[in-house]
C-alpha cells in the first residue's frame, strides 16, 4: 500500500474541491456511462505523438474515478520506454510490468500497489529492462491482461499506452483491450496525424477523443460534446 500522493502537483484528480479537477469529474461521468453501456472492463489511453498529456489524463482520470467507485480502479503503465506513472505516484522500486513480462514476477499481488484511502491500484513500469516490442509480443502480455481483468472484478483497468507514432507498442497492446481513448493536443496535433491515428485504431476500438489544452475555457462545459472533451495541465 502506498500513501495518498500529495507531493505531485499533477495529481489533481483526487480532489473533489479543486476547480482544476472539474474536467476530470465530468469526464469520469461521461466515460463511465459509455463504458457501462458497452460493458468495457479494460481501456487504453494514447496519443498520436509524445507530450500530448496522455499520462496526465490517464492518471487523473483514474484518480477521479477511484474517489467514487465501489470497485477497484487499476492504472497500468504500458509505456515501457517512457514510464512516468511510478514517479507521479511516488513508487521508486520495481517490480513493475517489465519484470512481469520478463517472467521475473509471478502473480499480480507482487506487481500492484494500492493507494491509501482510495480504490485505486497501480501497476507501474520502470524505464529499461529489455526490448519493449519483444516483451509486449510475448505470451506473458495476454496473461497479464487477463489477470488485470480478473483482478479488477467489476471495476475498470485504465492502461497508459505509448504514443502511436513512436513505435508499434500501443497497437500491440490495444488489440487486447476493449477500447481506446485518444488524446489530441489542440493546435499541435495535425489533421493528418489525427486521421492516421483513427485509421490505425479503427472505429470499433475508439471510445472517444479528448482535446488537451482546449481554448474554449471553463465557461462552455469544458468543450465536451458527445465523446469529446477537454482538460488542462
Amino acid at each position: 500500500m502506498i500513501p495518498m500522493p500529495e507531493a505531485s502537483p499533477s495529481l489533481i484528480g483526487f480532489s473533489e474541491r479543486d476547480i482544476r479537477a472539474r474536467p476530470f469529474k465530468l469526464l469520469r461521468t461521461l466515460l463511465g456511462r459509455k463504458l457501462a453501456s458497452e460493458g468495457y472492463k479494460i481501456i487504453g489511453v494514447t496519443s498520436p505523438s509524445p507530450h500530448a498529456g496522455k499520462s496526465f489524463l490517464a492518471s487523473n482520470l483514474a484518480a477521479a474515478m477511484s474517489r467514487v467507485a465501489s470497485d477497484k480502479i487499476v492504472l497500468a503503465d504500458f509505456d515501457l520506454q517512457r514510464a512516468t506513472i511510478a514517479e507521479l505516484f511516488g513508487i521508486v522500486d520495481p517490480p513493475g510490468i517489465t519484470e512481469y513480462l520478463l517472467g521475473e514476477v509471478d502473480g499480480l499481488p507482487s506487481l500492484v500497489r494500492g493507494v491509501e484511502e482510495t480504490n485505486l491500484v497501480i501497476a507501474p513500469s520502470f524505464v529499461g529492462g529489455g526490448n519493449s516490442a519483444e516483451l509486449l509480443s510475448g505470451e506473458r502480455l495476454a496473461e497479464l491482461i487477463s489477470g488485470l481483468r480478473t483482478f479488477a472484478d467489476d471495476g475498470l483497468v485504465i492502461c497508459d499506452l505509448p504514443p502511436l507514432f513512436v513505435s508499434d507498442d500501443a497497437l500491440i497492446v490495444a488489440q487486447h483491450l476493449d477500447g481506446i481513448v485518444l488524446v489530441v493536443e489542440q493546435g499541435v496535433t495535425t489533421k493528418r496525424q489525427l486521421e492516421t491515428s483513427l485509421q490505425l485504431l479503427g472505429s470499433k476500438k475508439l471510445i472517444g477523443t479528448v482535446f488537451n489544452r482546449y481554448w474554449g475555457g471553463y465557461g462552455d462545459l469544458y468543450g465536451y460534446t458527445d465523446d469529446y472533451g477537454s482538460y488542462y495541465k
